[in-house]
């Protein structure tokens, strides 16, 4: 069984896209229940109640060191992005913790958003961040890449049978 923490944003880019279903935590949430029917344990951080006089980063670092064996970042196209970046950049800051532990990172990412090879990590969408997120690379990220709600299902379940 692995400890699955699930990342990625919560809602659309109004900016982007007019608001439609589902939104992408509709989307993560049934991510989750995929892999939960595989046995995994997932990780919401929204769905774990915020402790007094903890701060958001606390909170991640607190999730992230609940014997969590896999980081899932789900990124679809369109969605408000920055507080994933940020989780991100939080990833990176902990890279000697993650080796350490034996962390694996995936990034469950739609075709349209991002490049990753072994050593780039390329943003497609628009308001590169692709310089920010150079570093993500060098964690090891595993990529998985999606095209529509049914490939983006059976990624999520080849994944979930691979996984611990």
């Amino acid at each position: 069984m692995a400890v699955v923490f699930l990342l990625g944003p919560g809602i659309w880019d109004h900016a982007k896209k007019a608001a439609s279903d589902p939104i992408p935590m509709q989307t993560r949430r049934m991510i989750a229940k995929i892999l939960r029917a595989n046995r995994h344990k997932v990780i919401l951080m929204e769905d774990d109640p915020d402790r007094k006089g903890e701060d958001l980063i606390q909170k991640f670092d607190r999730l992230l060191m609940e014997d969590v064996t896999d980081v899932i970042v789900y990124w679809p196209p369109l969605a408000k992005m920055q507080t994933t970046y940020d989780e991100f950049i939080l990833l990176c800051d902990r890279q000697e913790f993650l080796k350490r532990e034996l962390i694996t990172i995936w990034v469950l990412h739609h075709v349209s958003v991002a490049s990753i090879k072994r050593d780039e990590f390329k943003v497609l969408e628009s308001g590169n961040r692709s310089r920010y997120l150079t570093a993500v690379v060098k964690l090891g990220v595993h990529p998985l890449e999606w095209e529509n709600e049914d490939d983006l299902k059976e990624q999520v379940q080849l994944l979930s049978t691979e996984l611990n």
